[in-house]
């Protein structure tokens, strides 16, 4: 698969960064229709908007790694590398003669010219041109008589881990950041250790793995240092020397699969698993890394009931819609507090609330829905770096995230199926900064009257993401997709009609904008969120009936002190709810309703609503999260279709 004959001397270097044990390899990449070639490679990292660009190679058993600036003469870079190696040769003969003799005094060595050039087409390179044009793919490097080929900005992994916890039938992402590399073109090899008690002879352990042994030693020897549960390898813009051949597949180690994904079964219980990653982007291949599981694989919880959902969305949609799910999955800061154990939660095992386990569930339940457009809320930022969204990417998603307001370390994101959907903009506003814009000045001065009003609205830390994509069968035909919160308090519906009016008014803006630079017909608009609010409230009623009057009940929610006369609503959008009005989408043990929806306007139609658990599958361990649902929440998913109307571009008015 790879080539490690580049590199045949053992350096092992480790660097520790946030208490987490580093390791990389020597970076070599070759072309895939070149493997027969042995050549030792120069790797060059040229970023455009850099200053500098970094130079690494080996050259005998030195590692050289030389930043130097992208508008240098190339003379002066050679001149460096040559002194390099010439001062580095000095001290080995100095190492070694004082080896030889440690009484004598240490003879002057004398300075040795090393020609250094750099070739291109079999010409010398001008020593005057910038180190940014001279050092090219296919460029050759001459040191002596040693020739090396320059491979430049060849793809790299930058982190890469396995997730913290494992369990039978819940599939097993890698985590992998690349830099110039694709994800789809990327290889992944998947082993499964072999216990030792299982090997013929394998009474001694250490017979004939000195070098897996080696490797143990010097991780034990460090292991005080490490917090982390997963090994991760993470890989700094410095060049660390490593043994490519580290890469061999050891005896106790046996393949399993070559994918981006695998999926444990119950005879993986108690193993662990390595995973051999080999970068590229389609017409290169980077360095390879290998990263093993720190736990072992343990058993699940069995049959989940979004399962049963599942069955109704093994196929994709068509290029006639796309499916959607709106969901909030509980962040972490939520769940694992003392509060949340004890008050909220009680009913529900501890080691169901932490991260660690409610992710894999999480993921298992996204993934099965095939969707086209997924929004989240309440997604935690660390979350989605380090979960969600590398799991997605290699389901073909791409994503974006956006955090609340002031320190909340949750927020709201939007992924999508990039053979589908192309991002073209986004338009995210902080619900109480958008309300000083001049634009709402209107609004605010209503607000005002109460001051109690107005402070409790300006510090809310509710968002709405907005996505403007395009489709790309159909470039012309524009989605607008847009993700909430809103704020939770059971006696703030006044404060959620305030958010809402924001919302709308913002989504007009957008609609206006895309009127203004010459589409077409409307703008359709996809409305996902937790909304908190169930039907019999404002916010309900405000979307799908086009106004509020001044008198409503919910403006007396909080009590005289936030009340605010002459609050009157109104908007021009024709929403409906996807799902329709769903018995709960919220259900904990003192509370059950339906608060979480998708709404639509008259640019779609249903084409199916995915059915929701049944009481049952709900109540079977009291309330929601359990150890077989990750949330509080249930999550939504419709399949939409583009209207008949909107397909011919008869929109109406």
């Amino acid at each position: 698969m790879y080539d490690t004959r580049c590199c045949n001397t053992v350096h092992f270097m480790f660097i520790r960064k946030s208490h987490v044990l580093l390791r990389r390899f020597i970076p070599y990449t070759r072309s895939l229709s070149t493997a027969s070639e042995t050549m030792e490679k120069v790797t060059v990292r040229c970023i455009p908007t850099d200053k500098d660009m970094q130079i690494s190679f080996v050259h005998g058993e030195k590692h050289a790694n030389l930043l130097r600036e992208q508008r240098e003469a190339l003379g002066k870079s050679l001149s460096r590398i040559a002194n390099n190696i010439r001062k580095a040769s000095q001290r080995g003969k100095k190492n070694k003669k004082m080896k030889r003799d440690s009484d004598s005094a240490c003879q002057p060595v004398p300075n040795e010219e090393i020609a250094v050039s750099l070739f291109k087409n079999s010409d010398r390179v001008p020593e005057d041109v910038s180190n940014e044009e001279a050092w090219q793919d296919g460029a050759i490097l001459q040191i002596g008589d040693h020739r090396y080929e320059v491979v430049r900005n060849p793809p790299t992994i930058l982190n890469f881990s396995l997730p913290n916890s494992m369990m039978a039938g819940f599939p097993v992402y890698p985590r992998v950041e690349m830099e110039f590399g694709n994800v789809e073109k990327t290889e992944f090899m998947w082993y499964k250790e072999v216990k030792e008690e299982t090997l013929p002879g394998s009474s001694d352990s250490n017979t004939n793995q000195p070098e897996e042994m080696s490797m143990k030693t010097e991780r034990d020897n460090d292991a005080a240092m490490e917090t982390e549960s997963t090994e991760s390898v993470t890989v700094e813009k410095k060049i660390l020397k490593i043994d490519i051949s580290a890469t061999r597949v050891p005896d106790k180690w046996t393949e399993i699969l070559k994918g981006k994904v695998y999926k444990p079964t119950n005879s993986d219980i108690g193993q662990k698993l390595k995973v051999v990653c080999v970068p590229a982007d389609g017409n290169r291949q980077g360095t390879p890394l290998e990263v093993v599981s720190n736990p072992e694989i343990s058993a699940g919880p069995g049959l989940c009931p979004f399962e049963n959902r599942h069955l109704y969305t093994q196929k994709t949609v068509g290029p006639e819609g796309f499916r959607v799910v709106s969901y909030n999955i509980l962040a972490d800061p939520y769940a694992t507090t003392e509060f949340a154990q004890n008050v909220l939660f009680p009913y529900c095992a501890p080691y169901a609330l932490e991260v660690d386990y409610r992710e894999q569930l999480i993921i298992k339940e996204i993934t099965g829905y095939n969707s086209d457009i997924v929004c989240l809320q309440e997604m935690g930022k660390k979350l989605y770096n380090t979960a969600l969204y590398p799991a997605l990417q290699l389901e073909g998603m791409e994503g974006v995230y956006t955090g609340k307001a002031g320190e909340i370390r949750e927020g709201e994101a939007i992924f999508y199926k990039k053979d589908k959907f192309r991002l073209l903009s986004r338009h995210d506003i902080k619900l109480n900064e958008y309300l000083q814009q001049e634009m709402n000045s209107d609004l605010l001065e209503k607000i005002s009257s109460s001051k109690a009003l107005l402070e409790k609205v300006l510090t809310r830390s509710a968002i709405l993401q907005v996505a403007m994509f395009e489709t790309l069968a159909e470039p012309k035909k524009k989605l607008c997709v847009a993700n909430t919160h809103l704020y939770f308090h059971p006696r703030a519906a006044n404060i959620r009609l305030i958010q809402i009016e924001l919302i709308l008014r913002h989504l007009q803006c957008v609609t206006s904008m895309h009127c203004s630079e010459g589409q077409d017909g409307e703008l359709p608009i996809v409305l996902c969120g937790d909304f908190n609010s169930d039907p019999k409230y404002g916010v309900y009623k405000y979307i799908t009936s086009k106004s509020i009057p001044a008198n409503y009940a919910d403006w007396h929610s909080a009590g005289k002190d936030e009340y605010s006369q002459g609050l009157a609503l109104q908007h021009n959008f024709e929403f409906r709810s996807a799902c329709g009005i769903p018995d709960y989408t919220n259900y904990v043990a003192g509370f059950k309703a339906a608060i979480d929806y998708i709404f639509i306007d008259r640019n779609f139609d249903v084409l199916q609503v995915i059915p929701m658990p049944t009481d049952d599958e709900l109540s079977l361990h009291t309330a929601l999260p359990s150890v077989v649902f990750p949330s509080d929440h249930i999550a939504l998913v419709v399949d939409l279709a583009w209207s008949s109307n909107f397909a011919t571009g008869n929109t109406g008015s």
